[in-house]
Formats: C-alpha cells, sequence, structure tokens
C-alpha cells in the first residue's frame, strides 16, 4: 500500500512541476483570446479568470489542455510509471488536495498571470494526458526501429492519444511502418505517423488497409479536380449566379492536399511496395 502511494505521489509531483513552470500562451490560443475577448489587457484577462462563469472554465481548460510538449516531457516517466486506469482517479486526488497555483505567461506587454487551478480543469488535464494507454509489447519493440530519441519518444505520445487498441493486421502493418519509416528525416516521419495512426478501426486485414490509405488518395484527387471545375467556372461566371445554379464553392489547400497525397505513396510503397 505504502509502494502504491508513493507511486501516486511521484505522478503527482511530476505534474504538478507542470503546472509550476507555467503555460506559455502562443499561437492558436493567443488568437482565440485576443478575438474572442476583444484584445483584453492582464487586467481583462485577470477579470475573466478572477469570475466563477462558463468564460472562465473554458478559457482554463483549453489554455491547460496539454499539448504534446507537455506529453512529450512526461512520458519516459509515465512509461515507467505503468499508470493503471484505477489510479487516475487517485492521482486527480492528491493533485486537487494540493490547490496548485500556476501562471499564464504571455509573449508580449501582459506578462504573467497567476491562477487557482480549479479540480474540474486539473481532472481535464490528467485525463487528457492517457496516462493509463499502454503501448502493445510488440509495438514497443518496433518503435525502437525509429532513429533518434526525440522521434521514438514522439511516436509513443502519438500513439498514447490515438486511444486505439492495435491488434490483428493494424498492429502488424505499425510495427511494419515504423520498421520501414523509422530512418526518416522528423519532419517526414511526423507526417507519415499521422496518416498511419488514422487507418479505420474497421480496416483490418492487409488488404483492408492498403485499401484505406487508396481511399484517401483517391478523395484527395477528387478535391483537387473539384478545385479545378469550380475555378474553371468562375473565370466565365460571377460567383452569384453559380450560387444562382446551385454549385456549390469549392475551397482548399492545394499544396496541403497534395503533399497528403505524396505522404500516402511514400507510405504505400515503404510498407506494401507498390502506391
Amino acid at each position: 500500500m505504502n509502494e502504491l502511494k508513493g507511486k501516486y505521489q511521484e505522478v503527482a509531483d511530476k505534474i504538478e512541476e507542470v503546472f509550476k513552470n507555467g503555460f506559455v500562451i502562443g499561437g492558436k490560443i493567443l488568437h482565440y483570446i485576443d478575438s474572442t475577448f476583444s484584445d483584453p489587457s492582464a487586467a481583462g484577462i485577470n477579470e475573466v479568470l478572477s469570475g466563477s462563469g462558463f468564460e472562465r472554465e473554458s478559457l482554463l481548460r483549453l489554455i491547460f489542455s496539454p499539448d504534446e510538449s507537455i506529453q512529450f516531457h512526461l512520458e519516459e516517466f509515465l512509461e515507467e510509471a505503468d499508470i493503471r486506469e484505477e489510479d487516475v482517479g487517485r492521482i486527480t486526488g492528491y493533485l486537487s488536495a494540493r490547490e496548485i497555483q500556476t501562471k499564464i505567461i504571455f509573449p508580449d506587454e501582459r506578462g504573467t498571470i497567476k491562477v487557482q487551478v480549479s479540480p474540474a480543469v486539473l481532472g481535464e488535464f490528467i485525463e487528457h494526458l492517457n496516462m493509463h494507454v499502454k503501448i502493445h509489447d510488440k509495438l514497443a519493440e518496433a518503435v525502437k526501429c525509429i532513429a533518434g530519441d526525440r522521434l521514438r519518444t514522439l511516436a509513443k505520445v502519438k500513439i498514447r492519444n490515438a486511444r486505439k487498441e492495435f491488434a490483428g493486421k493494424r498492429l502488424d502493418f505499425l510495427c511494419l511502418f515504423f520498421e520501414k519509416m523509422g530512418s526518416e528525416e522528423e519532419r517526414i516521419f511526423d507526417e507519415c505517423l499521422e496518416s498511419a495512426l488514422g487507418i479505420p478501426e474497421e480496416a483490418d486485414d492487409r488488404s483492408d488497409i492498403y485499401r484505406a490509405l487508396s481511399s484517401k488518395k483517391a478523395t484527395c484527387f477528387q478535391s483537387l479536380v473539384n478545385a479545378e471545375r469550380f475555378e474553371e467556372l468562375l473565370q466565365k461566371n460571377n460567383i452569384e449566379t453559380l450560387l444562382l445554379q446551385g454549385v456549390r464553392p469549392v475551397s482548399i489547400d492545394k499544396d496541403a492536399v497534395l503533399r497528403k497525397m505524396e505522404i500516402i505513396d511514400r507510405i504505400c510503397l515503404a510498407v506494401f511496395g507498390k502506391t
């Protein structure tokens, strides 16, 4: 029993350390705050965070949702800690009793804002860590094929976040993916892994998995065709006329779609030997 308490204490300490270090606001979250609250000053943000309504809770949940950088920091520890699903509630209780205070760090003149972490927000943060998710032994062995500690840890984080039970041919496919693509450079490997983990659960044999990837590629190609047709129509008609004719506007990022097709080809060639 004391050994279990020690484990809970250790995990709680690690998570509390994350909160004590604070959360740097940037990118999409900063844009959301500025657009939602009309570029609030530090005093304005403090006012929202000092309240007790929906705005405060939703903003805190957004700020304190653990991103991959936080999970990356915790991954190797969590793997060793061997957290079970029934342990998560106890760890949450340990942390809630500590009445943790954290800081929100803005990259501009608004500086740093201190805030108390409510049990509800803390509970959601811990839930999103997916601490109890275990990587299949066969998959853990295949991850060792990935070149570089950083990429290996990142792969474990993404597998944990997938929250899927990889079994059967899907497990074999993912293991082969790591063996064949583990030496790719980081940017390419990261993009390919996102697609590999997104294989539908119903694709449970080798041909189904290849078909699922081919179907994604076909969908991408069709969206390019539709976009080109719409552009051709726009050259001959104004948008109002097209809307009256029931034509649906098509807007896509062509470069992103072409990149997705390229990624699918890379995976299929590496794992199946064909595109």
